[in-house]
C-alpha cells in the first residue's frame, strides 16, 4: 500500500513518514499539487495526506483532480492544515475529504485516521 504525502513543508513531510514508519506502508511525498498529480498519475494511491495552503494549487483543487484520475475515484483522502478557517473543514468534506487533521497533530492520531481508512 502506498501513501500519498503532499505539504510544501519539509518537516511536515518528515514528521508524517516519520508517523507512518511503524505501519506496513510505502510512503510517496510531494511538496505541491502538480508533483502530486504526476505521482499519483503514475503509481497507486492507497491513500492520500494533503495540506490545503500549497505553493501551485490549493489543497482542495489538487484533492478535486487527483478523484478525477483513472484509479483515484473512491481513494480515501485526509485533509491538513495549520490555518484555522471556518468553512475549510465543511469544503474538505465537499471535495471528498474522508477525514480533517489540525497541524500540530500528534503522531498517534495520525496513524489512528491512516489506519481507519486503510481498512
Amino acid at each position: 500500500m502506498s501513501i500519498l504525502v503532499i505539504d510544501d513543508e519539509n518537516v511536515t513531510r518528515r514528521v508524517v513518514i516519520h508517523a507512518l514508519r511503524s505501519m506496513d506502508v510505502s510512503v510517496l511525498e510531494a511538496e505541491d499539487g502538480t508533483g502530486a498529480l504526476e505521482i499519483a498519475q503514475n503509481n497507486s494511491i492507497s491513500l492520500a495526506i494533503v495540506d490545503i495552503n500549497l505553493p501551485d494549487i490549493d489543497g482542495f483543487e489538487v484533492m478535486r483532480q487527483l478523484q478525477a484520475l483513472p484509479g483515484m475515484a473512491g481513494t480515501p483522502m485526509i485533509m491538513f492544515t495549520a490555518r484555522n478557517r471556518t468553512g475549510d473543514e465543511m469544503m474538505a468534506r465537499e471535495v471528498g475529504a474522508v477525514d480533517f487533521l489540525y497541524k500540530p497533530f500528534s503522531t498517534q492520531e495520525l496513524r489512528e485516521l491512516v489506519m481507519k481508512h486503510l481498512q
